[in-house]
């Protein structure tokens, strides 16, 4: 519901238009078009943002209203005339143009009186006339409508022509994983290469040797030198631990968002956007945010 809006061209959506999107689609969604119009219409009548004009086209549609369908969607273009969707929604006017045919004017009364009952020849009934009945439009699936919803957001975000970047949320977060492996590797293998040094340390001083000189020593002079070394080595052994277990982890992590990823049957976009509230110049950093 919120990528709906985030190309909107007047900023982001107010939290009023958000309740009425939100209400409007769940009455869609029940089978209740003439409702979800009404609400949609309240949406679009707080700031005229012309994502709630395809919306509201398409409960229009659905409720076999084909003429306001196509004025919604005509109206959609005239205020958005660089819509990526353009295409899609002059196919939808393009559809509904059979339905929007006038209607054959009725036959005129014949100058004739009508000849009464009684020289009627009997046995003979007067034939009724009954009016052809009014096309219906075919009603539009909530579920598409959503799908076309989503890719006309994201085709805002990314620029008229733009081709899909490939990046979901899944995706993201397994190579985030990855990069949290690789560093957690190389943390626990520096503390490793620290262990194994101080082990060296403490194997020379048990030796009671001098370690430039290789004279042997009495322990007293080197029994500070021993427990300071043997302490260190035992930490960084229990830390280079603990490291190489977080890095297996988070690699379990990654392996099981690649392979949800593969799997998946929709896209799930990441958006980066700007947030509210945002304020030009250097601040424009700080005020942008990723969302799923």
């Amino acid at each position: 519901m919120l990528a709906t809006f985030a190309a909107a061209p007047a900023g982001p959506p107010t939290p009023e238009e958000e309740r009425l999107f939100a209400e409007g689609l769940r009455a869609f969604d029940a089978g209740d078009a003439r409702a979800a119009e009404t609400i949609w219409k309240q949406g679009y009548a707080v700031r005229s943002d012309p994502a709630f004009l395809v919306r509201i086209g398409e409960a229009q549609e659905k409720s076999g209203a084909a003429r306001d369908a196509a004025e919604s969607y005509r109206q959609y273009l005239r205020e958005s005339p660089d819509a990526a969707d353009r295409v899609e929604i002059e196919q939808r006017i393009r559809r509904l143009a059979p339905l929007l045919a006038p209607a054959a004017p009725a036959p005129a009364p014949s100058a004739e009186p009508a000849a009464p009952a009684s020289a009627r020849p009997p046995g003979r009934a007067v034939p009724a006339t009954t009016a052809p009945a009014a096309p219906v439009a075919p009603a539009v699936d909530a579920e598409d409508s959503r799908d076309r919803d989503r890719d006309r957001a994201r085709a805002r975000v990314a620029g008229p022509g733009a081709e899909p970047s490939g990046w979901n949320a899944f995706n993201t977060t397994a190579w985030i994983a990855v990069g949290a492996t690789v560093a957690l590797l190389g943390t626990s293998a520096f503390f490793a290469a620290s262990a194994a040094s101080k082990k060296d340390d403490v194997n020379r001083l048990v030796t009671f040797r001098n370690q430039d000189t290789g004279a042997p020593l009495e322990y007293q002079a080197v029994a500070s030198q021993y427990e300071a070394a043997y302490a260190d080595g035992q930490h960084d052994d229990r830390v280079a631990k603990a490291l190489l277990w977080s890095a297996l982890g988070t690699a379990a992590l990654a392996a099981g968002f690649f392979v949800v990823d593969g799997v998946r049957e929709g896209p799930a976009g990441v958006a980066v956007a700007p947030s509210a509230g945002g304020r030009p110049g250097l601040h424009v950093l700080g005020s942008w945010r990723w969302r799923f």
